[in-house]
């Protein structure tokens, strides 16, 4: 049944595409680009083309073996389409190129393994092969791989005089005819279906020797690192964020300040029992590296600044407060003497500073107590130190691609790219189940629900 268009509207045709994902388009009027309706990404009808793609890429696992046994006896083709069909699949396979199509005229000039041209590959002797182009989004793919002696010797081939830069490297090849080919192996089988089956299958391996242990945020970093070798092999580059060094330096003293926490918290020990230092050694009283006295006078100030402006937002809260249920506001002079809490806890870093001592506070100080903060302080540390490195691992590298992505585009300057996820999102599930981490942990409330099928279908023993 066609739904009626919008009042006053009608619809200029209708189509019958069982291919096409979109509702509806338009042609907006401003610069003529089309636009268009489409399904919610945790509609059932998504779900359902999710999960045939996953498993499309399962079934090459039947096929594979002979795949690759019939690329690596092509190579030696003495015709010249099949020996580059055979050296584009090679590519493909071993390296997760894309296969590339034809850009439309508003599209930017981006490359693919059917479409390289000369200038894009660079041959080094005996065996190392440099690609530099612009790939999808516009993102530049410039890596360096060994390859097999004869992929090699056929790059040099397809190079050779006449041809010269803006010739193509596979120019008996199409991406059309390249999927016909690959068709004849297994239903609906193209290119595309091995990005899929070697990122899931790769991340399917590294799950079997994981044996991750610790705590969820170390146990997440171990996810995180299988990913991450993922999406390295699938190019999923992305520039490092401009803030990036900003959110490490602002991380790092987040997790010094837990230090100094530390610090303080000893010292207090020693003022209840001086005899601790000979126990327990000088160095495990002294600050960590990297904190010194400069450091130390900077975040107490900061501590007092920071309890100001609290002071600050609560007065005027209360104020708004007052003013609502008809009453009169407070006057500067409460402001004031809210404010001399920050004042005295200055004056005391001071005299701790003047005097190098810090004296036991809180409720019934004890020894006990103390070591019982301190027991959770390392806890906390502990986890940020493990979001910190993992932060630092994959700062060039987009891990939600590889994983899942919900977001319409990603700019070249640092956002996430949306692209088709190449892991099969039940992996993450028997991860998730075999070592107990909340699969809140990996996916968002809308990605719960469009991945509803993989989280109710398996436990921790499937296997891709």
């Amino acid at each position: 049944m066609v739904p009626k268009p919008p009042e006053g509207h009608k619809w200029k045709e209708v189509k019958h595409d069982q291919e096409g994902t979109w509702l509806a388009m338009w042609q907006e009027n401003i610069n003529g680009a089309y636009k268009y309706v489409m399904l919610a990404a945790n509609s059932d009808i998504k779900g359902q083309s999710d999960y045939k793609k996953f498993e499309k890429a399962r079934e090459l696992k039947k096929y594979i073996a002979t795949i690759r046994k019939d690329y690596n006896k092509e190579l030696k083709s003495e015709v010249m389409a099949e020996r580059q069909r055979a050296t584009a699949v090679y590519l493909i396979d071993q390296f997760a190129l894309r296969a590339g199509n034809e850009k439309g005229e508003d599209e930017a000039d981006t490359v693919g393994c059917c479409s390289l041209k000369f200038e894009h590959v660079t041959l080094r002797p005996p065996d190392t092969v440099v690609f530099d182009f612009l790939g999808k989004d516009s993102i530049r793919f410039h890596e360096e791989f060994k390859v097999d002696s004869q992929v090699f010797k056929n790059l040099k081939i397809f190079k050779r005089s006449p041809k010269k830069e803006g010739d193509e490297i596979f120019d008996r090849l199409t991406t059309s005819s390249l999927n016909k080919h690959l068709s004849n192996y297994m239903n609906g089988l193209t290119a595309k279906v091995f990005r899929t089956y070697n990122a899931s299958w790769v991340m399917s391996s590294l799950l079997k020797e994981m044996k991750s242990e610790g705590t969820i945020p170390e146990k997440v970093k171990d996810y995180n690192n299988a990913n991450r070798k993922v999406a390295i092999l699938c190019n999923h580059k992305r520039t490092v964020a401009g803030g990036h060094a900003a959110q490490m330096e602002k991380m790092g003293d987040r997790i010094k300040a837990l230090y100094y926490q530390e610090y303080r918290i000893k010292q207090m020990m020693l003022d209840l029992d001086p005899k601790l230092k000979k126990k327990k050694g000088e160095a495990y009283f002294a600050l960590k590296e990297g904190i010194d006295d400069e450091w130390v006078k900077g975040h107490q100030d900061a501590m007092v600044e920071e309890q100001r402006e609290k002071i600050r937002k609560k007065f005027e809260k209360d104020n708004e407060k007052l003013v609502a249920e008809g009453q009169k506001e407070m006057k500067p002079k409460e402001l004031d003497e809210r404010l001399k809490a920050a004042d005295e806890l200055a004056d005391k870093f001071k005299d701790e500073r003047k005097r190098k001592k810090i004296e036991a506070e809180g409720k019934s100080p004890s020894i006990d107590k103390f070591e019982q903060q301190l027991e959770k302080l390392d806890t906390r540390i502990a986890t940020m130190k493990t979001q910190s490195e993992d932060r630092e691992q994959n700062k060039d590298v987009a891990l939600g691609t590889s994983k899942i992505n919900l977001k319409r585009k990603w700019n070249f300057l640092a956002k996430k790219i949306c692209v088709q996820n190449y892991i099969d999102p039940r992996l993450t599930v028997v991860f998730s189940k075999k070592f107990n981490v909340p699969i809140e942990r990996f996916f968002s409330k809308t990605l719960r629900e469009k991945f509803e099928w993989a989280i109710k279908s398996v436990d921790e023993n499937w296997e891709f």
